[in-house]
């Protein structure tokens, strides 16, 4: 999910410019989720829908790494610049938490096995078509925490295979490994669903979205290159942005008591994967602009939760299920209990997510930049 935070530059004409609105897609997509495990007892929040910003982040990580692979592609030490940086941004929060949960296991006499740790460790649990039983044989805190982990998975899996790709094929191959991607994936969450009644949390029911955020990228960098040819085309992107969301939207609306049905379930992921490609497409072209609808995804609150949404995801879920303990305790009443028990864990996610902002992410990203400078980053 991404919930990580590469460089948001786009090419060409634009290099060097943070995109700011981007980083406000980012808090909004992780909102989302929390909205969606902190308060599905309230489901007028709309709460039942949150898990989608899962899919956001994966068209966000999709545009965002490719762009970064696109302008590294003909620099040298290609690689070992692009995995160290990635390795430096990733790493550290990730391996915190799975310290502390193995810790908390040990402690609470469910280590579990070495070939589930395995899979958390390396990141490939995504790889799997049958999750790790991690809810038989880890506590409970910690089986929720290393659940919301499978997406992180996914985009690793996606950063490990994408920059060779990005590096040694054509342009047309790329698109054509593109729409493969986005045409498998659908057809892979209907069989996997329909056949096996398994969740769809692997990378390949769930590369359509990265890979929509990666032809993305791939049209801003063409519409660099040759800008005068690209505005009727930008005006017919928006145009179909403006029927083709508010659609999915009312699909989803409309099919909300019946959105885990695999047909219903299948027929709207991949509309909304491309809402929110087109959201991020249109993002991109209007950065900085004084539209009205623009300036919310620049303010600072929600830049500020962009840029801590990587801890915020990674824990999130871990922190609600220690403070459900220590509300179960207190035999409160039932709604009371339910509000205080989010509150509670809203503080804790948000004290965790900007304390190990300042205390290690800012600092380890400083250092980056010092000791693996990108070419392409200003």
């Amino acid at each position: 999910m991404s919930v990580l935070s590469p460089a948001q530059q786009i090419p060409g004409q634009h290099k060097h410019m943070r995109i700011k609105e981007l980083d406000g897609l980012r808090g909004i997509a992780v909102l989302a989720v929390i909205l969606h495990h902190y308060f599905s007892w309230l489901p007028i929040t709309g709460s039942p829908f949150g898990w989608l910003g899962v899919n956001l982040f994966f068209v966000l990580s999709g545009f965002l790494i490719t762009s970064i692979l696109l302008q590294l592609r003909d620099k040298q030490h290609y690689f070992s610049v692009f995995y160290s940086r990635r390795a430096l941004r990733i790493f550290p929060p990730y391996y915190i938490g799975i310290a502390v949960y193995l810790c908390v296991s040990l402690a609470l006499g469910r280590p579990g096995d070495l070939e589930t740790w395995l899979s958390y460790i390396f990141y490939y649990s995504s790889l799997l078509f049958t999750a790790p039983p991690i809810f038989k044989v880890l506590p409970e805190t910690v089986a929720f925490g290393l659940g919301v982990t499978w997406s992180l998975s996914v985009e690793e899996v996606y950063y490990t295979i994408w920059a060779p790709i990005v590096r040694f094929t054509s342009q047309r191959i790329f698109a054509a490994i593109l729409v493969g991607m986005i045409v498998a994936a659908p057809v892979l969450r209907f069989w996997w669903q329909m056949s096996h009644n398994h969740p769809i949390a692997n990378f390949y029911c769930q590369m359509d979205g990265l890979a929509l955020g990666s032809a993305v990228a791939l049209f801003i960098r063409c519409r660099s290159l040759a800008p005068d040819r690209w505005l009727q085309r930008d005006k017919l992107f928006d145009r179909f942005a403006a029927i083709f969301i508010p659609l999915t939207v009312a699909f989803w609306a409309l099919s909300a008591k019946h959105s885990l049905v695999p047909l219903i379930f299948n027929l709207g992921v991949l509309p909304a994967n491309l809402s929110f490609a087109l959201i991020v497409h249109t993002m991109v072209r209007h950065a900085g602009g004084t539209q009205l609808w623009v300036r919310p995804f620049r303010a600072k609150w929600l830049r500020s939760v962009g840029k801590v949404s990587y801890s915020l995801y990674l824990f999130h879920y871990a922190l609600l299920i220690v403070s459900e303990g220590i509300f179960a305790r207190l035999h409160l009443p039932r709604r009371v209990g339910a509000v205080g028990t989010d509150l509670l864990a809203l503080t804790m996610s948000f004290a965790v997510a900007y304390g190990l902002w300042y205390g290690m992410e800012s600092r380890i990203l400083r250092w980056k930049d010092r000791k693996v400078p990108s070419p392409v980053h200003p």
